[in-house]
């Protein structure tokens, strides 16, 4: 059974960017926004858990106790399984006319020029060399005039109409969903309770405006494993108190067999084994597909902290690894027919479970042509 749920916060939130951070070697703890799938499945492996019964030490000790045996094959254990569980998102929603409209991270190839938004093509025969690995092609505009790479959010409507190869006619800015509230803080001695000098810090709160929240699409479990349709559960950084809220799930767009020029857009972030690319793009489809070009922004790191007992007794942060963003374009063309499998469109590192069931590599399938 597939649903949604809505999550709003009643406060401020921390979204650590998994950078290690101690006050008097580092001044400003800086938040992520959105948050990322781990730390949204955390949030829900923790709710469902804490609404089971089952004891935290049962569930860490006993594996063969009936209770905990049905509870891990719901939520997996630790980082190595997830179990059943299997998450979309986080994506962010705003309430629009009573309706919660979802918006999406604008994909990096929607450029802009005197206004007016514009989507970048792969060129053939350009007038000049690159040191493009060998087989791709630049992703270009013709045009005299400046060009702008904007950042934002694109609407779920206007994600349609990118996807049928028609620019955007709207993008919404991250300052009218969130704003940054930074903090300051300064460490105190353990033994007398007094201001250690010179250990002034920052940490970097955010805050949703009214009638924004986070939505994330949920399969494996039922509402009554998290306690009911609605309720409270701790996300973040100090475990911020989040009410969610169950919505009808809404499936992302699907283009199952492929045009003879296609492009993927990532929705959350990937991991990759070489980096911006996976070794193999046959584990996403079945066909003879080529990579003709990509558009992606900076890297994105990310770690976070282990926090079973046996990690946190000694080194408890996790690697910091490098993603491919969410916006992130690949453009693809076959020569004969092709069908995308439907996985997430991510890998993941050995030992670490399965990063597209916790909602890395969300992404949909759009159309483009060379001009």
């Amino acid at each position: 059974m597939s649903f949604a749920l809505i999550l709003r916060p009643h406060d401020v939130l921390l979204f650590r960017d998994g950078k290690p951070f101690s006050a008097g070697t580092d001044t400003r703890a800086r938040s992520l926004f959105p948050p990322t799938p781990f730390t949204v499945q955390g949030a829900i492996r923790a709710r469902v858990l804490f609404s089971s019964g089952v004891s935290l030490a049962a569930y860490a000790t006993s594996p063969s106790d009936s209770a905990v045996q049905a509870l891990r094959q719901k939520i997996g254990f630790a980082s190595q399984s997830y179990g059943q569980l299997r998450l979309q998102g986080p994506f962010l929603a705003r309430q629009e006319e009573g309706i919660w409209v979802r918006y999406f991270p604008a994909p990096a190839d929607i450029v802009q020029c005197n206004g007016q938004y514009h989507l970048l093509q792969p060129q053939r025969n350009l007038p000049f060399e690159s040191n493009l690995p060998e087989g791709l092609v630049w992703s270009w505009i013709h045009t005299p005039d400046q060009v702008e790479n904007p950042r934002g959010w694109i609407s779920e409507a206007q994600l349609r109409r990118y996807l049928e190869g028609q620019p955007p006619m709207q993008l919404v800015q991250e300052d009218e969903f969130v704003l940054h509230e930074p903090r300051f803080g300064i460490a105190l001695q353990a033994e007398t309770k007094t201001v250690q000098e010179g250990f002034l810090y920052m940490v970097d709160f955010l805050r949703l405006k009214e009638e924004v929240a986070f939505w994330v699409e949920l399969d494996g479990i039922q509402p009554s494993d998290l306690g009911g349709e609605q309720g409270f559960l701790q996300l973040g950084g100090e475990a911020r108190v989040v009410w969610y809220r169950r919505e009808e799930s809404r499936p992302l767009p699907r283009m199952a067999l492929l045009p003879e020029q296609f492009k993927v857009v990532l929705l959350t972030p990937a991991w990759f084994a070489e980096g911006w690319r996976p070794k193999d793009w046959c584990t996403f489809f079945s066909g003879s597909v080529r990579l003709v070009a990509a558009v992606i922004p900076r890297y994105q790191s990310l770690g976070g902290a282990y926090v079973d007992d046996q990690h946190r007794r000694g080194a408890f942060q996790k690697p910091l690894r490098r993603f491919v963003p969410a916006g992130s374009v690949f453009y693809f063309e076959h020569d004969g027919e092709a069908i995308y499998n439907g996985q997430p469109f991510t890998e993941t590192p050995a030992g670490e479970g399965d990063f597209g069931q916790i909602g890395f590599g969300c992404a949909v399938i759009g159309k483009w042509a060379y001009t």
